[in-house]
């Protein structure tokens, strides 16, 4: 088994995520040019950063620091920070109030419901 340094680990957990370093930095509030350092391993990223990384892309900071085995799951989570703050306000609506939402989403954007919905079928 291949022993990864943390900005190794960022890398193939973001690839296995399907992220680009701009949505990586974007879902973790951080640079571009500084996940780059980081994956490079130009720069070792401190405990806040490696908090963010990690919470973008939903692991453990002791998977990103090597300290844990645990092979993480790719979520099905939104991937971007606006889906991601949409997602977090309707899961904090009422099942009455994200029926409404949910309506009116369909109404207004049905050529991509209809399209996800035909890939869930």
């Amino acid at each position: 088994m291949q022993i990864l340094d943390t900005g190794e680990r960022i890398r193939e957990l973001r690839i296995a995520a399907k992220l680009s370093q701009e949505q990586l930095a974007e879902l973790s509030s951080l640079n571009r040019v500084t996940i780059a350092k980081y994956e490079a391993g130009k720069v070792e990223p401190g405990a806040r950063a490696l908090s963010r990384i990690a919470d973008a892309l939903e692991v453990s900071a002791d998977i990103l620091l090597g300290k844990s085995s645990e092979i993480p799951l790719v979520s099905s989570a939104p991937k971007t920070a606006e889906s991601r703050i949409i997602s977090e306000c309707v899961d904090k609506m009422s099942k009455e109030d994200r029926e409404r939402v949910l309506a009116l989403m369909k109404a207004v954007y049905s050529e991509y419901f209809n399209e996800a919905e035909d890939k869930m079928a």
